[in-house]
């Protein structure tokens, strides 16, 4: 086979790779067009955009495609669920997926508002559920046997409308529950919930977020309602939304000389290791009486093993004694972690 043929195979094989990253759409630019194409014409922003650090990583294809058919599942359901419950026409679109920072999250909600916390295991942390406050309102009214018809003034619930609303927030998670079925089994369980996003605490300031974004129509009302996760949340499930992402694409011996080179490290590295003959409470006024000579009794006897701890955590028991001219500690129990 020639060079030509070589060159000719690879460029087919970079265009089909670039085709599958664009879902399949064909690219309409010609090649001299985008080699001749002036770096600042576009519609675009000129010049390179600055990248914010403090924005969340990309998410990888696999896992997008996951969390998006459990948010449209949950819109399936939901719609449903609810059009059956209150008796009259709602619907629940999904609208995309975001990516946030808890703290700037929480900042851009209204207040009052509805949030709520709640645990999803065997996703790890807190998630949180976003309820547009007037929709609520709206909800509790119908459910009460009222008119759906809107509030005139928010304001933070009554203690019966706060049992109503954690009712509620109990059924939009049950029926993320059903739409997260053919994936992985949840169980939601209720934590909390508040009309100002900043009682609600479980979640660093900093923890990045994943957010399910969805619209509800119901009669003539449209309001958001969200869904965020701690991206930090799914390690436990990463070979589920992520396969590709979790496979180890090192070979064992890789894998083995990584390990070593790990031990080498360790092995050189400096740990403070404490022998403990006793430890004492006492008070500050007492400290400063001490004077040299002074005898201070523990509550430990003579013969009794004495601690040994490594970088201030209980390792092993030991005896006292010498070994040749110096003082020893012989080990006799080591102490097992819980």
């Amino acid at each position: 086979m020639s060079n030509e043929e070589l060159d000719s195979m690879d460029l087919d094989a970079a265009i089909g790779a670039a085709e599958d990253l664009l879902d399949g759409e064909t690219i309409g630019a010609d090649l001299d067009e985008v080699l001749s194409a002036d770096s600042d014409s576009g519609d675009g922003p000129a010049g390179p955009v600055p990248y914010d650090f403090t924005n969340p990583h990309t998410l990888s294809r696999a896992f997008e495609q996951n969390l998006r058919s459990i948010a449209e599942g949950f819109a399936k359901i939901a719609t449903i669920d609810f059009t059956s419950l209150l008796r009259m026409s709602m619907s629940v679109e999904f609208l995309g997926l975001d990516q946030r920072v808890f703290g700037e999250y929480m900042e851009a909600m209204d207040n009052p508002t509805c949030v709520a916390a709640f645990n999803v295991p065997p996703l790890k942390g807190t998630s949180v559920l976003h309820l547009d406050l007037g929709l609520c309102f709206i909800f509790m009214k119908k459910l009460m046997g009222g008119s759906p018809t809107p509030e005139d003034t928010l304001r933070e619930f009554t203690e019966i409308e706060r049992g109503i609303g954690a009712g509620l927030v109990s059924r939009f998670t049950d029926i993320l529950r059903k739409a997260a079925t053919k994936l992985l089994d949840l169980e939601p369980s209720f934590v909390a919930l508040e009309n100002k996003p900043v009682y609600l605490g479980g979640i660093a300031e900093g923890e990045e977020l994943i957010v399910m974004k969805f619209k509800v129509v119901l009669d003539a009302v449209e309001s958001p309602v969200e869904f965020a996760f701690p991206i930090s949340g799914f390690s436990p499930v990463k070979d589920i939304f992520d396969p590709q992402e979790s496979q180890d694409l090192r070979t064992p011996e890789e894998v083995r000389e990584d390990r070593l080179r790990i031990l080498d490290m360790v092995r050189g590295t400096g740990s403070e290791l404490v022998v403990l003959l006793g430890e004492m409470d006492t008070n500050l006024e007492e400290i400063m009486k001490l004077r040299e000579g002074e005898v201070l009794q523990l509550p430990q006897a003579v013969e009794a093993p004495l601690l040994v701890r490594v970088e201030g955590e209980d390792a092993w028991l030991g005896e006292a004694g010498r070994l040749g001219q110096n003082r020893a500690v012989k080990l006799i129990q080591k102490l097992a972690k819980e």
